[in-house]
C-alpha cells in the first residue's frame, strides 16, 4: 500500500515538474513583405488564369473533337463503313464548364496568412 502512494506521489511530482513552454515566433518585416509579395503574383496568376480559362478551354475542346473525329472517320474509312457519326458527336457540352475564381478571396486570406492570422468570418448560406 505504502509503495502504491509513494508511486503515486512520485508519478504527481515529475508531471508537476513538466513545464509546457509556448515558443510564439514573430516574422520578421522583410518575411512578411515576402509573402504579401507572393500573394501578389498569387494574385496576379489567378486572374490571369481565370481571364483565360474560359478560351483556352474551348480552343482545347475543339482540337481534341476534331483529331478524335478525324481518328474515327479513317477507321470507318479504312473498315468501308459508311459515316454515321458527325463532328459534334465527339464535342463535351461539359467540358469547359466555368470555374469559379474567386482571386479577391483567396489573396484576403493569404495576406492575413502573412501575418500569422487568419480572420473569419460567418456568412449564412440563404441570402
Amino acid at each position: 500500500m505504502i509503495k502504491v502512494i509513494v508511486g503515486a506521489i512520485v508519478c504527481c511530482v515529475l508531471l508537476v515538474s513538466c513545464k509546457t513552454h509556448v515558443i510564439y515566433t514573430t516574422k520578421s518585416k522583410s518575411q512578411i513583405a515576402a509573402c504579401q509579395l507572393a500573394c501578389e503574383c498569387k494574385a496576379t496568376a489567378c486572374k490571369q488564369t481565370c481571364r483565360n480559362n474560359c478560351p483556352r478551354c474551348c480552343a482545347s475542346s475543339t482540337q481534341s473533337t476534331v483529331k478524335t473525329y478525324k481518328r474515327y472517320k479513317h477507321e470507318v474509312c479504312v473498315k468501308g463503313d459508311f459515316l454515321t457519326l458527325q463532328l459534334n458527336s465527339f464535342r463535351d457540352p461539359l467540358q469547359c464548364r466555368k470555374t469559379t475564381c474567386d482571386c479577391r478571396a483567396d489573396y484576403q486570406v493569404c495576406m492575413q496568412a502573412c501575418s500569422g492570422m487568419v480572420f473569419k468570418s460567418l456568412r449564412p448560406v440563404c441570402p
